[in-house]
Formats: C-alpha cells, structure tokens, sequence
C-alpha cells in the first residue's frame, strides 16, 4: 500500500466520532489483509499529530497496528513525529517505546526525546501533562 493511500482512509476516520474505534479497527484489518507494513507508521502518526482530541483509545487499534512494526525504523518515525508535534497520545507511544528500549543508551535518549517534547511549542496542555507524568514515572524506575 502507498503511504497517501493510507494518510487519506485513515484520514476519513476523524469525523467517525462514537464509531472511530469500531471503523479504525475495520481499516486496520483491511490493511493487514492487504499486507500494509512499515509505509502505514507515518501517516499514522501523522494523523495523530493533526487530530490530538480524538480518543484512540488504550492504545487503540491505530496503535495496535503500528506496534507491529517495533523497531529502529518505528522509533524513528516516532521521535520524528514527536519532534514535529508531541500529543498526548505520541506521548503514551514514546512511553511504551521508552520501557522496551532494546539497552539504556537507546533508553536514555528517549527519555531525552521526552524532556525535549516536554518544552516543544506545539505541545498542547495534555501532551505537556503526560510528559510530565511520564518523566516522574520513568525517573523512579531508573532508581
């Protein structure tokens, strides 16, 4: 699948309202039987980054598929979206990449990546709470 192709269904998903996390399933079915990879993380996160208010949910189906793809290729495309907006959700995405880091190098500079997202101007007030929250969180379990 071409990442515009992609970037324009799950566009399509933003004005679902109650239905977004029954239709975002639906869309994240039909791109694993289309056999949807890696091209599907960008615009994804891109997504989440335009529609900061909607509820993905925990974390959701758009999450659950683009987990999949965990890896160094994945957590570059995560920090680069965090980089160009944190939200609230790419937060909780930085988070769960933070406790599977691969060593405490690729840990410690995630948790820069956070501290940088924390102060970032287009942070909005919840991405800025759950930064905090996660950096008081990951401070106590590195001791």
């Amino acid at each position: 699948m071409r990442p515009t192709d992609i970037a324009e269904q799950v566009e399509a998903l933003a004005g679902c309202g109650d239905d977004f996390g029954a239709r975002a399933y639906e869309l994240t079915d039909a791109w694993s039987a289309a056999g949807a990879a890696l091209e599907a993380v960008e615009p994804v996160l891109r997504f989440m980054e335009n529609h900061p208010s909607i509820d993905f949910g925990s974390p959701g189906p758009l999450v659950h598929f683009v987990e999949r793809f965990n890896g160094p290729a994945y957590v570059d495309a995560l920090v680069a979206s965090i980089r160009r907006r944190p939200t609230a959700h790419t937060a909780w995405m930085l988070n769960r990449a933070i406790n599977g880091a691969e060593n405490a190098e690729a840990r410690r500079a995630l948790i820069e990546t956070m501290k940088q997202a924390r102060e970032h101007p287009l942070a909005d007030e919840a991405a800025v709470a759950e930064l905090t929250d996660f950096l008081e969180h990951q401070s106590k379990a590195v001791g």
